[in-house]
């Protein structure tokens, strides 16, 4: 006898479903290079990945000099929009275990911190988003991930509800709502950050295994 679906499932986007470093660092190494600004530094940049976009300007006025770090990063975006769906790529083994999730839990969804024509691209020309029953991006700068998540909570109504994600921030979020996370640790997450995270992973593979236990241990949210 089947096992009815259940359990709602909300996920990061870059670092935990998506490889943004491949088009994000090419993207701004080119604007870089054409604004004749010298090679950036790349470990610091993929640092920033999952972090909303005033870290990024800020990051880029501090290297590039001070009130260019808007107009820069709306260059970078406009050039990496344009790369994703010809050389994004999801992490080996995403697709499978989206497809192993979706038959056995009765919501998904994506919560990101990226501007929705990144989000839509990224899940249109890798073919994932039919996974999910409600994507939320970004829609304004002093929103934090926890309120974008208690959105989600509110929107879709299956429980128990699990955050994935690689950063700090996610696991964070996830707990400032009352649900438990699993931390992505494949992602771009530095040392530590996942430390708090009920369940780790160290590959996509390894996420419906996760899930099932922390589904096993809590009933409702």
């Amino acid at each position: 006898m089947n096992q009815a679906k259940r359990g709602l499932l909300i996920f990061d986007l870059d670092g935990t479903l998506f490889r943004t470093d491949i088009c994000s660092v090419r993207a701004l190494e080119s604007v870089f290079r054409d604004r004749g600004l010298g090679a950036p530094r790349r470990d610091e940049w993929i640092g920033l990945f999952g972090r909303p976009d005033r870290d990024f300007v800020e990051w880029l006025d501090e290297h590039a000099g001070a009130g260019l770090g808007e107009s820069l990063l709306a260059e970078i975006a406009q050039r990496e929009l344009g790369m994703v769906p010809h050389e994004g790529k999801l992490f080996p083994g995403v697709r499978e275990s989206l497809a192993a999730l979706r038959s056995r839990v009765e919501q998904m969804s994506i919560c990101s911190n990226g501007p929705e024509p990144y989000v839509r691209t990224v899940l249109s020309s890798t073919g994932i988003g039919a996974y999910f029953d409600a994507v939320r991006w970004r829609q304004a700068d002093d929103l934090s991930k926890s309120d974008m998540i208690a959105d989600l909570l509110a929107r879709l109504p299956a429980r128990p509800a699990i955050v994935i994600g690689d950063r700090r921030e996610d696991v964070d979020a996830a707990h400032a709502t009352g649900i438990p996370a699993i931390g992505a640790a494949y992602g771009y997450g530095g040392a530590g950050e996942l430390d708090e995270a009920d369940a780790v992973v160290s590959s996509p593979a390894e996420v419906p295994g996760a899930v099932a236990g922390l589904l096993r241990a809590r009933e409702s949210y």
